[in-house]
């Protein structure tokens, strides 16, 4: 049995193709391929993202579980309570209401336009459900199941990494586990291994290439700034990547 962990996508769809398809050939059926989260935003297709995540549960024989990013948590805030906008305004959230709905992201920027001052003060609602029923009812599922981590002998993963200053994970609050607690993997001594993405933290080697951030225990796998989708096999810690793409 192995765990193989994949870091933040953000929109990036022929990067996550690419190593899906090395993927289908890698994971058996006795194999954990762990989402990191942050499949949304930034990126021009979070839409089909999530497609070929779903498509990629349905047809591997190993077990799939997904995690939240706090892309995901912010998203959620705003589907339960339209007078949330931080997702929107301050997490380029438009790039993923675009990839489902053209119609929708015209909506929301002219209604934003037209209240930016009372909305950045964080008062009135947008028209967000304009969005939300653009949404396949499989996508609101998704997003509704995501975990905020998982643990297993291999590994713990989870999106942001952890509070290192509280001893048992047990007691970790879960907006440390999805935003994390930035420098954790410089003071983290736990002997679990933690393997989180949300940083953009990856080692640069000598041909530019991004490589996983590794400190004791710890292993970030946040690439995708650089193009580059990366994924780690444990307990081995096989790096698998794909090629590196422009958006």
């Amino acid at each position: 049995m192995a765990t193989i962990a994949i870091g933040d996508i953000h929109g990036h769809l022929r990067a996550l193709e690419d190593l899906l398809a090395q993927l289908r050939q890698e994971a058996s059926k006795d194999d954990v391929v762990v989402f990191l989260g942050d499949y949304i935003d930034r990126g021009p297709e979070p839409k089909g993202c999530v497609d070929a995540i779903l498509t990629f549960e349905r047809e591997t024989a190993a077990d799939v579980v997904c995690l939240c990013g706090n892309h995901e948590e912010a998203f959620l805030r705003t589907l339960r309570t339209h007078q949330h906008h931080s997702w929107l305004l301050g997490m380029e959230g438009f790039d993923t209401v675009k990839s489902y709905s053209e119609e929708a992201a015209d909506v929301l920027l002219r209604a934003a336009y037209s209240t930016k001052a009372s909305l950045y003060l964080g008062h009135g609602e947008l028209p967000y459900q304009v969005f939300f029923d653009a949404i396949p009812e499989s996508h609101l599922s998704f997003f509704d199941r995501l975990l905020p981590y998982y643990r297993n002998s291999d590994c713990i993963c989870t999106h942001g990494g952890l509070d290192p200053r509280i001893a048992r994970f047990e007691d970790q609050p879960q907006r440390a586990l999805i935003w994390g607690v930035k420098g954790f993997e410089d003071t983290y001594v736990g002997t679990d291994t933690i393997v989180y993405g949300h940083w953009s933290n990856a080692d640069i080697d000598a041909d530019l290439w991004p490589r996983p951030k590794i400190a004791g225990n710890s292993i970030g796998i946040d690439t995708i700034l650089h193009g580059v989708l990366t994924a780690i096999r444990l307990p081995d810690r096989r790096v698998i990547q794909s090629n590196r793409y422009d958006y």
